[in-house]
């Protein structure tokens, strides 16, 4: 009796999972780095447009200015680090034996 309920039983089976292949992740990961300098970018002529239009006094608002400058600079700088921790990470993949 107990082999019938043990027959009757259907196998789990765990749903495959579609893992992409390293064309496509390479492909993601250059379409995101892409996406993010153009993002670090568009922050970047804005702020040099801003500042040329206080400066034309096309605008009185200088926090705007301020904040526009402040808010490149700061995406500027995280840009500039994870490039240097990717550049840290790629040198010590070099350095490792085989």
């Amino acid at each position: 009796m107990e082999m019938s309920a043990i027959s009757q039983l259907t196998p789990i089976r765990t749903p495959s999972v579609n893992k992409p292949t390293p064309a496509e992740v390479s492909q993601e990961f250059s379409s995101f780095l892409s996406d993010a300098m153009n993002k670090v970018n568009q922050a970047q002529v804005e702020s040099s447009n801003l500042a040329d239009k206080f400066a034309a006094g096309e605008i009185t608002d200088l926090h705007q200015v301020t904040v526009a400058g402040q808010k490149a600079s700061v995406m500027l700088q995280m840009t500039m680090q994870v490039r240097n921790k990717m550049i840290e990470s790629y040198q010590e993949i070099m350095r490792m034996s085989i």
